[in-house]
């Protein structure tokens, strides 16, 4: 379920018993290219998760049946269950500051307080795409770019990884005090990414370049994500590379 090739589809389980919400959660979660399993208690939720393996679990905090938290704490007591290590997010109706720390304290990933935004949705689906290091390297397109030699593209990577390295060392510094100086290398790291099949980060750096070129007083949201998709694209070149070395 978890392993992280280009594109695939997130698994859900969505324990929710409120119609208009279960509705509203299981299209735009579908919209957004997950595959939604619904229900409506919280025990039929955990007989679920421990037969199925689940990349996302989204659990209404006050289930008929069993509680979210609850559902949750057993199910990561099930060393048999299918989906015990799934990440989970709780959604409720009504959540203050101290109930949204217990239930991180309790194992949630985060939580959602209904009625939420499908924006909201869309970001915790590509959290948790980053999560798995799904989408961040499309070998398909790498392959229409540099021909069907796996090697090629493995080596063009491995150029990439160093690019990237090099960025990563001094773009906190760049950004605070020479900004200007980040629109030349993020204009040719996109050329580099399309190359290699790495569709996130390319489109990240188009963002932030506009940003800067715009010289925006404030570039920090596409900054922020750039930052993020700068470090989850290494992880997963380096995970590949490992994966590239020790197979048989």
């Amino acid at each position: 379920m978890n392993d992280g090739g280009s594109g695939a589809r997130l698994h859900v389980l969505l324990a929710e018993d409120d119609a208009v919400s279960q509705c509203f959660f299981a299209e735009t979660l579908a919209a957004l290219g997950c595959d939604v399993d619904a229900c409506t208690r919280g025990d039929e939720a955990l007989l679920r998760a421990q037969a199925r393996p689940y990349d996302l679990l989204l659990l209404d905090v006050r289930l008929p049946g069993l509680g979210g938290a609850e559902l949750l704490a057993r199910l990561r007591a099930d060393p048999q269950a299918a989906a015990r290590n799934a990440a989970a997010v709780a959604s409720s109706a009504a959540l203050d500051t101290a109930q949204h720390r217990a239930l991180l304290a309790a194992g949630f990933a985060g939580t959602l307080l209904k009625p939420t935004s499908v924006t909201a949705l869309e970001a915790l689906v590509e959290a948790q795409h980053l999560r798995l290091g799904r989408t961040l390297l499309d070998d398909e397109a790498a392959l229409r770019a540099l021909g069907p030699r796996r090697e090629t593209m493995t080596a063009m990577r491995g150029l990439l990884a160093v690019e990237l390295m090099q960025l990563a060392g001094d773009f906190e510094h760049r950004l605070r005090h020479d900004p200007a100086a980040l629109i030349e290398p993020l204009h040719r790291l996109q050329a580099a990414c399309g190359f290699c099949g790495v569709p996130q980060l390319a489109a990240a750096a188009a963002a932030l370049e506009r940003s800067l070129l715009r010289a925006a007083a404030e570039p920090a949201p596409e900054a922020t994500r750039f930052g993020a998709l700068l470090a989850a694209t290494r992880a997963a070149l380096d995970h590949a590379d490992t994966a590239t070395v020790n197979a048989p």
